[in-house]
């Protein structure tokens, strides 16, 4: 067969498969019980001649896209939950980044000690609500110790004991204490004289299984001393003469064995002593610094020169105050409540004069009852106390956090007196040591979650 017949040939199978494409019906043709299809006119032509794709994203782009939906998908969870959930922080402006110096010291802690003030009311009483912070933080970031205790008289908490054999003479800004006309405190607010010698004993409780039941450095604190002050622990001597600085406060600095959940030791001297750490020598330090009966109107009264010396000498990076329940009874107008928000204004204003490096949160109070009409109610005024120091905080450049709102705002202290285990206290104020715990966790997962997202814009979403 000539070459001519051949194309000739072809030419009329494609036209004739042609013309079975344009008549053959699109759905096919059903024949006992089967469909029979045929391709279309276009569907050929795809297949002949298919359309040039698209070039697709580089390994790299595809990797980055997907890190943005990643990204973007944490920032509206994060967003989210910083708009709507009432156990947020509530910051000046709405702007979280206020936070980032603490949260890069947080960081660097391993490296880098840093230290956490916790004041406030009976509340923190027996270190409560501020063991469990410190237990998280010092978890998550290093370091071990109670931090700052008390000197001069035993002294209890839930984490640690301590003895003293010597029960000597106090001087405090809170509460019904002995007064002092220098304003010299210390970090505390309260001070002991020292005109003898005292053998202290600290140990940590059984139920105490976080870092903070161990320590490797231990600091006593004095000032106003006549003479020397002398320290004696682990069979070595320590003396402290007379201090010079602006402040008036020295430090005798002991290092201890490794782990150490268990310290005596022995001083003399005539001095003013504002307490004594102790530490592990690198990550998170927390005070508990408990003011019984105080409504946080104190720190324009203390000395600003020992507050600064120990916010540089300590790397003072948060300082937490947790006040507002002592003046729940007596702030019951508008007017109260005013006055009373200008002050803790001027308190955070204070303070950060005195502590420039350091954060501030202000914890108002918790929801408190008082009977009305023979049944145990949230204080009237109480929602219009949290706004007022919500925009105190907010107004001096603090961070507030709503322990009111976090527990569940109207009525819900009666709940937590009810629930069982009991969370609150029959006297429908203080939580019991179960619901401190409680209050503890929701603080710190809050800030950790603030953490989490600083890291998220610093560093993207982690591998």
């Amino acid at each position: 067969m000539s070459g001519r017949r051949i194309l000739l040939f072809i030419l009329s199978v494609y036209a004739i498969l042609a013309v079975i494409c344009l008549l053959f019906p699109a759905d096919g043709v059903a024949i006992a019980g089967t469909t029979l299809n045929f391709p279309t006119i276009s569907e050929v032509r795809e297949s002949l001649a298919p359309a040039k794709a698209e070039p697709g994203p580089s390994p790299e782009e595809l990797l980055e896209q997907r890190m943005q939906a990643i990204r973007q998908a944490e920032q509206q969870k994060f967003e989210t939950y910083f708009k709507e959930n009432p156990a947020r922080l509530y910051f000046p402006g709405d702007d979280a980044s206020l936070f980032d110096p603490f949260f890069a010291s947080l960081d660097n802690a391993r490296s880098k000690q840093m230290r956490i003030l916790h004041y406030g009311d009976s509340q923190i009483e027996e270190d409560r609500i501020t063991g469990t912070l410190r237990k998280g933080l010092q978890e998550r970031f290093g370091g071990g110790g109670p931090g700052i205790l008390p000197f001069g008289n035993p002294y209890y908490t839930l984490n640690f004991s301590q003895t003293s054999t010597a029960k000597l003479h106090k001087t405090m800004i809170f509460s019904d204490g002995a007064r002092r006309s220098d304003s010299r405190y210390g970090v505390m607010g309260q001070c002991a004289r020292m005109d003898t010698s005292v053998f202290t004993t600290v140990s940590h409780s059984k139920s105490n299984t976080g870092p903070a039941r161990s320590f490797r450095r231990l600091t006593l604190l004095a000032g106003n001393i006549s003479g020397s002050v002398n320290l004696k622990c682990e069979g070595r001597s320590f003396k402290l003469d007379p201090v010079k600085n602006a402040s008036g406060v020295g430090r005798i600095v002991v290092d201890l064995p490794d782990s150490s959940t268990r310290v005596r030791f022995s001083t003399w001297g005539s001095a003013d002593v504002y307490g004594f750490q102790l530490d592990d020598t690198l990550g998170v330090c927390v005070d508990n610094i408990p003011m019984r009966s105080c409504s946080g109107t104190i720190f324009t009264r203390m000395n600003a020169a020992q507050l600064k010396e120990y916010a540089e000498n300590d790397n003072v990076r948060l300082i937490i105050l947790q006040f507002g329940g002592n003046s729940m009874p007596y702030c019951k107008t508008g007017k109260s409540i005013s006055e009373y928000k200008e002050t803790i204004e001027k308190q955070i204003r204070h303070l950060h004069t005195v502590a420039p490096d350091a954060s501030i949160i202000f914890i108002g109070p918790s929801d408190m009852s008082t009977n009305i009409r023979g049944k145990m109610q949230t204080y009237p005024h109480l929602p219009m106390m949290v706004d007022s120091l919500k925009a105190a905080a907010n107004n001096a450049g603090a961070a507030y956090w709503d322990m009111y709102g976090a527990m569940g705002g109207d009525g819900s202290m009666v709940e937590w007196v009810k629930a069982r285990p009991q969370l609150a206290g029959s006297d429908y104020v203080h939580f019991t040591p179960l619901g401190a715990e409680a209050v503890g966790k929701m603080l710190f997962e809050t800030i950790m979650l603030y953490y989490d997202w600083y890291r998220l814009r610093k560093y993207g979403p982690a591998k």
